[in-house]
C-alpha cells in the first residue's frame, strides 16, 4: 500500500543514514521509494529543504508526489537550502505554496491534485512537538507491512507519521461530490414545501447551486484525472525498476506491480462509477 512516513532524526548525517536505508529496501524490492524530501527545523520554527528527490517515469515525466503535500502540511515558513535541489522548489509549489512563503494546511499530491484530508488532524501535533535542530525525512512508499522500514530506519531515528494516501484521496473526492449531491437534496426538499416568493428563492438558488455543481464536478473530475495518471507512472515506474533489478529484487518489483495494478483497477472502476 502506498503510506507517506515522517522520520525524525538529530542530525543531517542520520538523515541521510535514512535515506540510504530506504534506497536499500528499494533496489532489493522490499519496498519502492517513490520520493523523499530532507528537512531541517531551525531555532525559528521555520523548515529549511535541504533535498528532494521525485519518482521519474521511464518516460522521464516528473510527477508532483505527496512528499510535497507533507512539506505543504509542516505549518511554517520554508526556505531552500543552499544546493537544494530543483525538486524541493517543485515540491514546495505542488504544496500550494512560494518558496519563502508560510505553508499552510493545504496539500497537493500529482499537480493540483489537493488533498488538504491527507491526515493533518494527525501531522500537526507531531510537526509541532519537533525540537529546533530536529532532521526529518518524508518519504512516499508502497510498503507490504511496516517492519522492514521500522528495523532499516531505527539505529538513526523514528517513524513518527505513517499515513495512506491513495485511500484518503479517494475518499476525499467522493465525499465532496456526496457533499454537492447532499446540498441540491436538500433544497428540492426545501422547495417541495415551500410556496409563493419564498419558493422562487429557493428555486433560484437550486439554479445557483446547479451550477455550482457543475463547475464542482468539472473540478473533481480534473482530480480524478491526475490521480489516475500518476497512478499509471507509479505502476509503469515501478516495471521499469523490475525489469533492470536482479532476479529476486525483480520478482519483488514485480509482485507489487501487479498487487498496484489490481489496486488501481478497483478505484478507477469506482471512480468512473461516481460520476456515472
Amino acid at each position: 500500500m502506498d503510506k507517506e512516513i515522517l522520520v525524525v532524526v538529530s542530525s543531517e548525517a542520520a538523515a541521510y543514514e535514512v535515506v540510504r536505508a530506504l534506497e536499500a529496501l528499494d533496489r532489493e524490492g522490499t519496498i519502492e521509494l517513490h520520493s523523499f524530501t530532507v528537512t531541517f527545523k531551525a531555532d525559528s520554527g521555520t523548515f529549511t529543504a535541504k533535498e528532494e528527490r521525485r519518482l521519474r517515469s521511464p518516460g522521464t515525466v516528473a510527477l508532483a508526489t505527496s512528499t510535497g503535500a507533507l512539506l505543504g502540511l509542516l505549518g511554517g515558513p520554508i526556505a531552500l537550502a543552499a544546493g537544494a535541489t530543483a525538486g524541493a522548489a517543485a515540491a514546495a509549489a505542488a504544496a500550494g505554496v512560494a518558496v519563502g512563503g508560510t505553508m499552510g494546511g493545504t496539500a497537493a499530491v500529482g499537480g493540483d491534485l489537493t488533498y488538504s484530508e491527507f491526515a493533518s488532524e494527525l501531522l500537526r501535533p507531531v510537526v509541532a512537538s519537533l525540537k529546533p535542530g530536529s532532521y526529518v525525512v518524508a518519504a512516499s512508499i508502497y510498503e507490504d507491512s511496516t517492519g522492514p522500514v521500522d528495523a532499516a530506519v531505527a539505529p538513526h531515528g523514528t517513524v513518527v507519521f505513517r499515513q495512506a494516501t491513495d485511500d484518503v484521496v479517494v475518499a476525499g473526492i467522493k465525499a465532496d461530490w456526496q457533499a454537492m449531491n447532499d446540498a441540491l437534496d436538500r433544497i428540492e426538499a426545501e422547495i417541495d414545501r415551500s410556496v409563493g416568493e419564498e419558493k422562487a428563492k429557493l428555486l433560484a438558488k437550486r439554479d445557483e447551486l446547479l451550477m455550482e455543481q457543475n463547475a464542482g464536478r468539472a473540478a473533481l473530475e480534473a482530480r480524478v484525472r491526475l490521480l489516475q495518471e500518476s497512478w499509471d507512472h507509479e505502476i509503469a515506474n515501478v516495471k521499469a525498476k523490475a525489469d533492470a533489478a536482479e532476479a529476486r529484487a525483480a520478482a519483488r518489483h514485480a509482485e507489487h506491480a501487479r498487487k498496484l495494478s489490481r489496486f488501481v483497477a478497483t478505484q478507477k472502476r469506482a471512480l468512473h462509477d461516481l460520476f456515472t
